[in-house]
Parts: C-alpha cells; sequence; structure tokens
C-alpha cells in the first residue's frame, strides 16, 4: 500500500515537473513571438491551456517568469560552449569567430530573448548567462594564455572583461540594428571578433610573443615545453 502510495506521489511529481517544463518552453515561444512583455495569457494561450492552469505549475508571475530567463539562458549556454572546444587545429580566428559570431547571431535572431533578460528587475538571468560562459572562457584562458604570454591568475578577469565587451557591444548594435546607417550584423560581428583578437594579440606582444590570427595555436609547443 505504501509503495503504491509512493509510486502514485512519483508519478505525480514527474507529471508535474514535465508539464511545468512544457509550459516554460511556452513561455519562452511567447517571448520570442510577443516580446519581452508577454503576458501570461499570451503564455497560458501558446501552451494551449488556461491562465489558471499555467498558474498552478508556477508560485507567481516572477517564478514564472524567472523559470523563463532560466531556459533562455541554458539555451545560449548550450549554443556557445561547443564552439569553446579546442583542438590542435584551433586558430585564433576560428575560435573568436565561431564563439562571438554565435552569440551574436543567437540574440539577432531572437532579440526579444536578449531583451527579456536585460528588463528582469535583478538582472540575473543576464548574469548567469556572462558568468557562466566567462567561466568557461576563463577555464580554458588557464590552458592557452600562455600562448599570449599571461599567467593563469591573469585568464579570469580577462575572461570576465572579453564576455562583458561582447555583452555591451551587443547591447549597442541591437538597440540600432534598424536603423538605415548601422553596420550589418555580418560587420558588426567582424568589428567585435577583431577587437578582441587585438586585445589578446596585444597581450602576446607585451610579453615578446607572436601569435598570428590563422595560424593554429601552438599546442606542440606547449606540451613540449611542459614536458
Amino acid at each position: 500500500m505504501s509503495e503504491g502510495g509512493d509510486g502514485r506521489r512519483l508519478r505525480w511529481a514527474d507529471h508535474r515537473a514535465q508539464r511545468r517544463i512544457a509550459f516554460v518552453a511556452a513561455g519562452v515561444r511567447a517571448v520570442d513571438q510577443y516580446g519581452a512583455a508577454a503576458s501570461a495569457e499570451q503564455i497560458a494561450a501558446t501552451a494551449s491551456v488556461s491562465r489558471t492552469v499555467l498558474y498552478r505549475y508556477f508560485k507567481d508571475r516572477d517564478d514564472l517568469r524567472q523559470a523563463i530567463a532560466g531556459e533562455i539562458v541554458s539555451q545560449v549556454v548550450a549554443s556557445v560552449l561547443p564552439k569553446l572546444v579546442l583542438d590542435v587545429e584551433s586558430t585564433p580566428r576560428d575560435v573568436i569567430t565561431s564563439t562571438i559570431g554565435t552569440i551574436i547571431a543567437w540574440f539577432d535572431e531572437h532579440p526579444n530573448y536578449y531583451v527579456f533578460l536585460r528588463e528582469q528587475a535583478n538582472d540575473q538571468s543576464l548574469g548567469a548567462v556572462e558568468t557562466t560562459l566567462a567561466d568557461r572562457v576563463a577555464f580554458l584562458l588557464q590552458g592557452v594564455m600562455s600562448f599570449f604570454g599571461m599567467e593563469g591568475v591573469e585568464a579570469e578577469p580577462t575572461a570576465y572583461g572579453l564576455v562583458g565587451f561582447v555583452e555591451s557591444s551587443c547591447a549597442w548594435w541591437l538597440t540600432r540594428r534598424d536603423k538605415p546607417d548601422t553596420m550589418s550584423v555580418e560587420r558588426f560581428t567582424r568589428t567585435v571578433c577583431e577587437a578582441i583578437w587585438l586585445m589578446l594579440e596585444g597581450f602576446a606582444r607585451s610579453n615578446g610573443i607572436t601569435v598570428h590570427y590563422d595560424e593554429p595555436l601552438p599546442f606542440a609547443a606547449l606540451a613540449g615545453g611542459a614536458s
């Protein structure tokens, strides 16, 4: 009897969790379609339920919107992290353009998501995107910044600075991209990527190291130096 009761509770908890996930996904779609101010009614309609049913799965409006923001953050991170994996063929251009290009393209295709994150009351969601990405970048930089003459302790603030630079640049461009004299997404991406490269290359030069934009990072030399 107890096992049956426990089984039913587990099935009900799983059902609620799955329904909540589905409603969050509907919320993400509603934000994409209706904008950052998408209402609970619009989210419920997107999920094909009533507003009353929707709120059975969330404590309040803030809980709903925070869950939506969390899902958007997860999608951004999932799209970017694979681009941060380096191998012996990776060049600075490859890494920079694939990573930054993915971030910019993502928000270019879904500007309402970006606005939604920025409009959260405490901006924790946007911070989660930056922090997660910057942490990952910092981890990678620990292994590769010797190519640019930087010690591991310098990698973390540099990573956070680079991510902050990209986010601020995106914010600037997204508010102006529909104006006739604003650069295209391709030119904007190229400009941001080149700026990041120049910052990194500047670190290398200041340390007497030459790293070329289109040549693979010298993993073999690094491995040899460590042996």
